[in-house]
């Protein structure tokens, strides 16, 4: 039987993805941002994570990405798609910095509305 290493890779990742789902679920049941009773939280994170296991492995087998990093994944996201011109010896000589610009952002976003 073969592996698919996508799969598993991605299995592998979910792990931590449910711990840190829980947590942040369990802290915004605390604080009171949501209403939710202590059972809930499990199903909750493990929904959360199950719906980041499907997605992943989508769009890595759509795109044949085979770097498991999420600095190359979000990288490929992000990337502009440019339209083919007549000049192909134009390069872009600035560094891409906008998955690390959009998950500075995200991560902003979540540490302002969570605390």
């Amino acid at each position: 039987m073969k592996r698919d290493h996508i799969v598993e890779e991605e299995l592998w990742r979910s792990i931590p993805v449910y711990f840190v789902s829980f947590l942040a679920i369990g802290v915004l049941g605390y604080t009171g941002y949501v209403r939710i009773g202590g059972i809930s939280t499990f199903v909750l994170a493990f929904i959360v994570t199950a719906i980041h296991f499907t997605l992943m492995v989508r769009y890595r087998k759509k795109e044949y990405l085979t770097d498991p990093s999420l600095s190359s994944v979000m990288d490929h996201m992000l990337k502009r798609q440019k339209p083919e011109r007549k000049n192909t010896g134009y390069t872009e000589l600035r560094p891409n910095l906008r998955p690390v610009l959009t998950m500075m952002i995200i991560a902003y976003l979540v540490f302002r509305y969570a605390v």
